[in-house]
């Protein structure tokens, strides 16, 4: 199911034109947005979000690693599990044909974590629908949350 391009909080244009993201792509921009977006700020959707930006200048010992996988394995198994629910209703109004097994989570594959300096780095591996592998990398520091396709 293709959505909005955005990059930055901006929707992208091309020569005036709305551009559109899919598959692998569209995960990876949905995953940033769950991730990226504190837990809680918007007032329609207080369960959006997640918490790694409060772990932003806290210390940096063995718990917080712990607490960092945490996290990032409750936003991808509540993001997984939305996109069940969405699947359904896809199915149920005869809509599946719009979704691309690219941008559907088959199983999380890995989270690893390491402190670095003053950030902390998570490398998260996933499988799509299709067996394609997407690798996002989940940097945590002084300029905030921020995540790197590949």
């Amino acid at each position: 199911m293709k959505t909005i391009a955005v990059s930055n909080g901006d929707i992208q244009l091309s020569n005036g034109k709305i551009q559109f993201v899919q598959g692998g792509d569209k995960l990876v921009q949905d995953l940033t947005r769950w991730l990226e977006e504190p837990l809680a700020t918007g007032w329609t959707t207080p369960g959006f979000g997640s918490l790694l930006f409060s772990m932003i200048g806290t210390a940096q010992n063995g718990g917080t690693i712990n607490r960092v996988n945490s996290e990032i394995y409750r936003v991808l198994q509540l993001y997984q599990g939305q996109q069940i629910i969405n699947l359904k209703q896809a199915q149920n109004s005869a809509q599946l044909s719009l979704w691309n097994k690219n941008e559907i989570i088959k199983r999380i594959i890995s989270v690893n974590t390491t402190l670095q300096n003053n950030s902390v780095v998570s490398e998260v591996q996933l499988e799509t629908l299709n067996n394609n592998p997407i690798n996002i990398t989940i940097a945590i520091d002084n300029n905030g949350v921020n995540i790197q396709n590949g």
